[in-house]
């Protein structure tokens, strides 16, 4: 064989070698990993009309998606829901919705539209429960009222994922007819990518996967219970959980989108993150624990991305020490590193 043809040999099986072929590509970065569907922000709804700079401050943070989040409000005492009222805040309004979802498409970003229930401050809406079968009936014909109208604007509008409840382990448990005419009832309606934003603890319990596009979870799993963790330790913290999400994922067949994931600036921000109890600034905590699951969760196959809680619109946020937002925070740097990839 000539000696030209040798070299061409070799050089082949380099250039195969390069491109994964036989192995990991060695000229890529070593903390490059796979590019994720969504890098995305809940934003807060605006207390009034939103302005362009809100977008290009996502922009730059390489942000590729917005959640938005039309609250309503659920009254126990006779089982109702209502919402789009005259006092609530204008990016919670119908209105308002429609246009932050233009102005966010404008700016070529994706939409989760994501309704959420309130109750008050000290209750959690997957405990929401009902005495009789009355009283359940009439929630549900007022949730779905709700929904129902989301699902039309998200259909309107093009919105790419429409997330139809969050939280709400109780009536799911209880009512799950219900569940499966309701979306049986949207996808009437809107022709879009579909999710539910399960819990941290109760996402391996919920139905209705296989109907879903994504299984959708509220990540704010328990890490670590000391003060100031390191990365390496929540990388290590976050394994148990892989290993049960791996599990959930094997048995749907479906991606996992993380509806929400975010860790407020104070000590101890891994231990409890859904709790806003420690009130003693930390941005170092916080900036770990950004950093501790990209490294954890970006190269994970069945990971579709997720939306970071969260990103004011209007300035107030600048009044607060510790808060979930990075914003005005080393973990915005974390954040815009991660989504830049």
């Amino acid at each position: 064989m000539k000696k030209s043809v040798l070299v061409l040999l070799l050089f082949i099986i380099l250039i195969l070698s390069a491109v994964g072929f036989c192995g990991t590509n060695p000229f890529l970065p070593k903390d490059s990993k796979k590019t994720v569907d969504y890098k995305g922000m809940n934003l807060v709804a605006p207390i009034k009309e939103i302005n362009n700079t809100t977008f290009e401050a996502l922009v730059q943070t390489h942000v590729n998606a917005i959640s938005l989040i039309p609250y309503a409000f659920v009254n126990i005492d006779n089982a109702s829901v209502s919402y789009n009222h005259k006092k609530q805040w204008w990016g919670e309004s119908t209105a308002g919705i429609r246009t932050c979802i233009q102005k966010a498409h404008a700016y070529n970003m994706k939409v989760m539209l994501k309704p959420h229930l309130w109750v008050n401050h000290q209750f959690y809406t997957g405990n929401l429960n009902f005495t009789t079968t009355s009283e359940w009936e009439n929630w549900e014909a007022d949730y779905e009222k709700y929904i129902l109208e989301y699902a039309r604007i998200a259909q309107d509008e093009k919105v790419d994922l429409f997330c139809f409840g969050t939280e709400l382990r109780n009536p799911i448990a209880k009512r799950p007819q219900y569940w499966t005419q309701l979306i049986t009832k949207i996808k009437k309606i809107y022709t879009g990518k579909l999710t539910y934003a399960a819990n941290w603890d109760d996402y391996d319990s919920v139905p209705f996967w296989s109907q879903m596009d994504y299984i959708g979870i509220d990540g704010y799993f328990p890490l670590s219970d000391k003060e100031n963790p390191n990365v390496s330790e929540l990388e290590k913290d976050w394994q148990k959980h892989i290993k049960k999400m791996d599990l959930t994922q094997k048995k749907w067949h479906k991606k996992i989108l993380f509806t929400e994931f975010g860790y407020r600036n104070s000590n101890f921000a891994t231990q409890e993150p859904w709790k806003e109890n420690q009130t003693e600034a930390n941005n170092n905590a916080q900036a770990n624990a950004f950093q501790a699951l990209f490294t954890t969760l970006n190269h994970q196959k069945w990971y579709a991305g997720g939306f970071a809680w969260k990103w004011y619109a209007d300035d107030y946020h600048k009044s607060k020490e510790v808060d979930y937002t990075p914003q005005g925070k080393p973990a915005l740097e974390i954040i815009a590193k991660w989504y830049k990839k």
